[in-house]
């Protein structure tokens, strides 16, 4: 995640020139990771209990994703560590972004497909 988070705030503070880039880099890397878990969780408690999580439970779990960044990234000062490495995939800095913007793509796309997947499986599974 370190490569990840180092890419996000290169992108936060170069491209869009935020006022606040490490906070914007922990929010977004948390909205990523949380379309991920959100949808993993929703799709293991269909599966078991043929209900789908309400949003607030989703919100909540976001929340707790992005306190924990918080606490790992800025609380630990980890981010000014991160920022000084400036770590890279395989010591290659393209091979970094591709996969970054990758992962960007791969995670928000789980806020599309995750609910179309859940209405599914709840139609043919737990009917």
């Amino acid at each position: 995640m370190n490569v990840i988070y180092y890419y996000y705030f290169l992108f936060y503070t170069k491209i869009l020139k935020e006022d606040e880039p490490y906070a914007t880099t922990v929010f977004a890397l948390s909205v990523s990771q949380g379309f991920v878990v959100n949808v993993i969780i929703n799709l293991i408690i269909i599966n078991k209990f043929c209900i789908s999580l309400n949003e607030w439970i989703m919100i909540m779990f976001q929340l707790i994703i992005l306190l924990l960044n918080y606490l790992y990234f800025n609380k630990s000062k980890l981010a000014r560590k991160i920022i000084k490495q400036k770590p890279m995939f395989f010591g290659h800095n393209l091979l970094s972004i591709i996969i970054t913007i990758l992962f960007f793509i791969v995670t928000l796309s789980f806020m599309f497909w995750g609910p179309i997947y859940s209405k599914y499986l709840l139609r043919t599974h737990c009917n």
